[in-house]
């Protein structure tokens, strides 16, 4: 793969425009035939379908759907009540007679979605997008799955509706996958172990107005989930509403599933740059701001005498209070959109155990470390070789790899005159005729001499960047006294001098006393 063609598999911040060579395909319950149709074009019996829940995948295997599809077949009572949207790939016109043929069978209600595969994998994300946008404005539910889930439980359906209306504003959602009962603690762990196959209501999407802004649809939504349980923290009262429930389950949950060798290699290389684009501060700026408007949402249902105004960096809520004297008093709270950068900065930084937040295993904290440099500087995982038994020098291999084969890195290489004659001396210390007689002093001094020469490198490349680092902190903490005792004086003579009436952060909003029941907004 060349360099643009990297470039652009990479590129992030591209978006699919779903109105080029997308055909939508319709059939509802009752129909034999799919219709053809442009994806902007408006088909009522799709986009008004009265049914409970939509479901969206994406796929580009006909084996794998049939046998979704038929599972959630045997299992629904009410074929009629369900919606599939599906994205698959045109490229093959043949694959596409054989999907839709294959499909219109099924007695459930359908919205496909072809076009061409463009970069596959990873704009996966934004299709669940488009199909989310073309899904019935009239289901209650909407959930994503991968094209190798399939529901558990007989009558799944009949289920689902004892969980209708569970909250007067209709925003919550279910939770039925294997981590349904997991508390998070840290926000990495939304990462690794998100409720894949949790049950939305439409509303709780259609006021983010899609599941996701990266990839990662099911990561998003539980970092969502996330914010808006901490966004009232520490108040004893949460705006957070997932429900779990225990009579909806799924198979088939996971991840790369069927991929082996370098695809798997390779996949897992893409994953972790998306991963890390998930924890960017504009996502993750993106995801706070939507559970502020799910808060938002649910405040407005709550309180209708709330007045809330929205600026560019915050909500303004307003309304008015009787004190004990029987006088209203206007009371102002702010609501912030944004997150702090240097907090979230600093929060990455010091997640640089990678096997730690990234996967929640716990494994020695320096090779776990050198996982997270190596991909930061190659853009990949270190591959583990078998043939070799010695771990170190393994690595050793590795290192010099990757150096000899990044133009940037090789750089830096000549630079710092690395010595090039190691790649020979391991050569050495491995082909020889013989494993034991042929390990020579030489050899294995030479090798010492590199390692530490590299290790002492390190440790005074490090040395410089603490003392710079102590010495910034030490200007920014003396520059903070200096500033703090400024605004003190200045706090003092504006409250000895100036008549305002300061607006209170939060309020509490009590019913009969019972904290259990009292809704409190807490303001920034």
């Amino acid at each position: 793969m060349s360099f643009k063609e990297k470039k652009k598999l990479y590129n992030l911040n591209s978006i699919v425009d779903a109105s080029q060579k997308c055909i939508k395909y319709v059939k509802s319950h009752d129909e034999k035939t799919f219709s053809s149709h442009n994806y902007d074009d408006s088909i009522i019996r799709a986009d008004f379908c009265d049914c409970l829940i939509s479901i969206i995948f994406n796929t580009n295997s006909i084996e794998k759907t049939m046998l979704t599809i038929e599972k959630f077949s045997e299992k629904t009572t009410n074929h009629k009540e369900i919606q599939f949207c599906i994205k698959t790939d045109n490229d093959d016109e043949d694959f596409i007679v054989k999907f839709l043929k294959k499909l219109s069978k099924y007695n459930f209600n359908f919205v496909i979605l072809a076009s061409p595969k463009g970069r596959g994998f990873v704009d996966l994300w934004q299709w669940v997008n488009y199909l989310y946008n073309v899904s019935s404005k009239n289901s209650k539910f909407v959930m994503n799955i991968s094209d190798e889930m399939f529901v558990k439980e007989e009558g799944w359906d009949e289920n689902l509706k004892r969980y209708l209306n569970l909250e007067k504003d209709n925003i919550y959602r279910l939770r039925t996958s294997a981590y349904k009962n997991r508390n998070y603690h840290d926000l990495w762990e939304c990462g690794y172990a998100p409720d894949t196959t949790a049950i939305y209501t439409k509303r709780y999407i259609e006021i983010q107005k899609n599941f996701s802004p990266c990839f990662g649809p099911d990561n998003s939504q539980q970092i969502v989930a996330y914010y808006l349980s901490k966004i009232n923290y520490p108040r004893h009262t949460q705006f957070l509403r997932d429900r779990v429930i225990n009579d909806i389950s799924y198979e088939g949950q996971g991840t790369n599933i069927g991929l082996k060798g370098d695809e798997l290699y390779k996949r897992r290389n893409l994953n972790h740059r998306l991963w890390l684009n998930l924890f960017s501060y504009k996502n993750q700026t993106n995801l706070f701001q939507r559970a502020r408007k799910l808060q938002i949402e649910i405040l407005k249902t709550e309180f209708k005498d709330l007045s809330i105004k929205e600026l560019n960096e915050k909500y303004v809520v307003k309304f008015y209070t009787k004190e004990n004297s029987g006088q209203e008093v206007k009371r102002v709270i702010y609501l912030t959109k944004k997150i702090s950068y240097l907090k979230l900065f600093f929060y990455n930084l010091v997640r640089f155990d990678f096997f730690k937040y990234n996967t929640g295993y716990a494994k020695n904290k320096i090779s776990s470390i050198f996982v997270t440099l190596n991909f930061l500087f190659f853009k990949k995982f270190p591959k583990q070789k078998i043939e070799t038994t010695d771990i170190y020098l393994e690595k050793l291999i590795e290192i010099e790899r990757n150096i000899t084969s990044n133009i940037f890195i090789k750089k830096k290489y000549d630079k710092f005159k690395l010595n090039i004659r190691t790649s020979l001396i391991i050569k050495n210390f491995y082909e020889g005729e013989s494993k034991t007689s042929k390990r020579s002093i030489i050899s294995t001094v030479s090798i010492i001499f590199y390692v530490c020469e590299n290790i002492i490198n390190f440790i005074l490349f490090y040395i410089k960047i603490f003392v710079l680092l102590i010495f910034w902190v030490g200007a920014l903490l003396l520059f903070s006294i200096m500033f703090w005792k400024a605004l003190r004086i200045f706090n003092y003579v504006f409250i000895r001098f100036c008549s305002f009436n300061l607006s209170n952060k939060s309020y509490i909003f009590r019913d009969n006393n019972d904290q259990s029941k009292s809704i409190i907004i807490k303001g920034d």
